[in-house]
Order: structure tokens, then sequence, then C-alpha cells
């Protein structure tokens, strides 16, 4: 009403001094408030896309209205570890960001951000020219603007959705969130990230003990390659504690809540809610002294394929524990995915409307070009 009243006295006005011209003054002016109003509502819709290790999730926001969570699977993660090229993966992902966008309404005129996280910092990894052009060519066919995001802050987005999952539940300054590809230390401040998830840490063991990575088994295990194992994941978390500084941690993903705790349970060795340092080094020795997989699947009511990682999640576990000097471990199993926090990054939005920019800062600084200035791209 307030626009109407004011387009109504600017138009008497200029009216004034062209009387016939009044009516195609207003129409103008309507036109113009109508763009600034779709200009306006542009600049307040968002899509985001977490680009995951094992799937696509997508969400949108317009203000403070945000729709709900859609999901597509796609691993990425385990085709890029056995050797595939991402130019052969890139259709399957291009197909979903279309898919997905398909269910937004209004989709044209909101700005689409898309989060690459393990499976992209590995890409990058192993050629980081070829990854670059991908997101060049990703963003021309889908309008998605695909920033890879480095592990530190994908961390922060983490410890954000478990705060807003646990509220007061969450009683620890950090959490542990053990992923596919990578692992996050996440707390509000501080945070440290590593590609050390269940699958890339499995990897790196079997290879290191010469195991068959495609059918690796790591149990049983020699008194000599438990030792070298314990040595090889307490040398990865090297810098942890200088980056986080005293903690304390609840782990919310299931590889704890489930896998290793319980098992624990299973050999009588923890309680419901937290993890023992001690018992969990008791049940290292255990499984990975003389036990078969087969033996750790049955006693621990387990498939083989979840059993398989039970052991060098427990060993990842142990030196995280051991690298914080701490000697107990919270749980609280909750799932947190990164597209709340992504919705909210300022920053990554006005890398999304500079991608061209980001794509070729990339290039020389790979993931770190998110924490450089957008601003920096105006006018260049």
């Amino acid at each position: 009403m307030r626009e109407l009243i004011v387009l109504n006295r600017l138009s008497e006005l200029l009216g004034r001094c062209c009387p016939c011209s009044r009516q195609w003054l207003l129409a103008v002016l309507w036109m113009a408030l109508g763009l600034m109003a779709e200009q306006a509502s542009a600049q307040d819709c968002r899509v985001a896309y977490d680009l995951g290790s094992s799937g696509v999730r997508a969400s949108s926001s317009r203000g403070d209205d945000t729709q709900a969570m859609l999901w597509r699977d796609l691993d990425l993660l385990s085709p890029l570890m056995e050797g595939q090229s991402l130019e052969a993966l890139m259709p399957a992902v291009e197909k979903n960001l279309k898919d997905l966008s398909q269910q937004f309404n209004n989709l044209p005129t909101c700005l689409q951000l898309g989060g690459g996280f393990s499976a992209w910092r590995l890409a990058w990894q192993k050629d980081a020219m070829h990854l670059a052009h991908q997101l060049e060519a990703l963003h021309a066919k889908t309008g998605v603007a695909v920033l890879v995001i480095p592990s530190a802050i994908e961390g922060r987005y983490g410890h954000a959705s478990a705060q807003q999952a646990l509220g007061p539940r969450l009683k620890t300054s950090h959490i542990l969130d053990i992923g596919g590809g990578s692992m996050q230390l996440a707390g509000q401040d501080r945070s440290f990230g590593i590609e050390l998830g269940q699958k890339s840490w499995h990897r790196l063991l079997c290879q290191k003990l010469v195991r068959a990575t495609a059918s690796c088994q790591l149990q049983p295990m020699q008194p000599d390659e438990l030792k070298q194992a314990r040595s090889l994941a307490y040398a990865q978390l090297q810098t942890l504690s200088g980056e986080i500084g005293a903690a304390q941690v609840t782990a919310i993903s299931r590889p704890v809540t489930r896998g290793i705790h319980r098992a624990l349970q299973a050999l009588g060795l923890t309680t419901p809610d937290r993890i023992f340092l001690g018992h969990l080094s008791q049940a290292i020795e255990l499984l990975g002294g003389g036990w078969t997989l087969g033996q750790t699947a049955q006693f621990t009511h387990g498939s083989s394929q979840f059993a398989g990682f039970l052991l060098s999640d427990m060993l990842l576990v142990e030196a995280v524990m051991q690298a914080l000097d701490i000697t107990t471990l919270d749980l609280s199993e909750t799932p947190i995915n990164n597209l709340p926090a992504l919705l909210r990054d300022e920053r990554a939005y006005e890398w999304a409307k500079r991608h061209p920019c980001y794509v070729q800062l990339f290039r020389k600084v790979g993931p770190s070009a998110y924490f450089l200035e957008p601003t920096q791209c105006d006018g260049s």
C-alpha cells in the first residue's frame, strides 16, 4: 500500500509536466517496482546441495522458510578410491542435481550452491586441474555453483547441526564425526578435519599392512602388525591437540555409537552412554590379536560387511582419545547434515555469485580458495 501511494504521488508530480503521460509513467514505475521485488526475492532465495560421499542432499530457503530435505543415493568415494576417473562419475552427479532441482519452486530466481566434501577433496588430490574443469562444466550444465569445502569448514557445519539436533544434551565442547572419507573433531570455535574416514582409513591401513585392498581383511593380526597399525593411526593425528586444544568429545556417528559401542557391550566393556579408553584398548587387543573376521561378526551380532571395519574404527578412535589425552568419550547418536549451515554460509554464497573467479583461484590453491575474500574478484 505504501508503494502504491508513493507511485501515485510521483506520477502526479510528473504528470503536471506532461499530463498525457501520467498513465504511461505509472505503468513504467510499476514495472520497475516489480523488477526490484523480483531481484530482492532472488537474493533471499537459496538452494543448497550437499554433495557427500554416499549421496546428494538438497534443501532450499526463502527468508525464514526452509523446505524439507530431498535425497538421492550416489557413491562417489568408493569409485574414486578404486581408481575410477572423476569424468566417468560426472554424468551421475549432473543427473542428480537436475533431478533434485526440479523439485523446488521458483528455481530460476534462486541462487544455487553445491558443497563438495570428502570425495571432492579426494578428486582434487588426484587431479586438481581436471576437477576445476568439471566444476566449470557442472555450473554451465546445471546452474549449480559447486565449491570444494575445506575439511575444517565441514567440521564447523557438523557442529552447528549437532547443536541444533541435540540442544542441551550436547554437554561437551566438541563432536567426533566419522564419515566415509573424512573425520572431524568439531567445536564452535576450533575444529580439526582430516581425510581419514571409515573407508579411507581402512584402505590406508590395508595398504600399509600389505593386504589386498579390494577384499581386505585385517583380522587376525600379528603382534607387530597391531603395533604398526596403532603407530600409523597415532601418526595421522599428531597435530590434533595443538589445533583444537583441551576438549571433551561426544561421538555422534554410527561407526562409534553402533559399531564400536555395540561390540564393547557384547564384550561387557562399556556403559550405556560412554566409552572408556582402557576398555577400548582391551577390545583391540582381543579382536586384533586372535579373532578372525567371522568370529568378530558372530560375537558382535554384526554382518561381515560392517564387522570388517570394526577393528580399524577402534584403532582410529583409540588414537583420537590418546592424541587428546582423554579417557572417556560421550555418545549421543544423531543424524546430522551440512545443509542448514550451508544455506546460511554467506561466504559460500558470495563465491557462488562469482563462481568463474572461484574456479580460477581454486586452480591455484585448491579448497583453500574458500578462505579468500570473494570481493577481490569484483572489477577484475
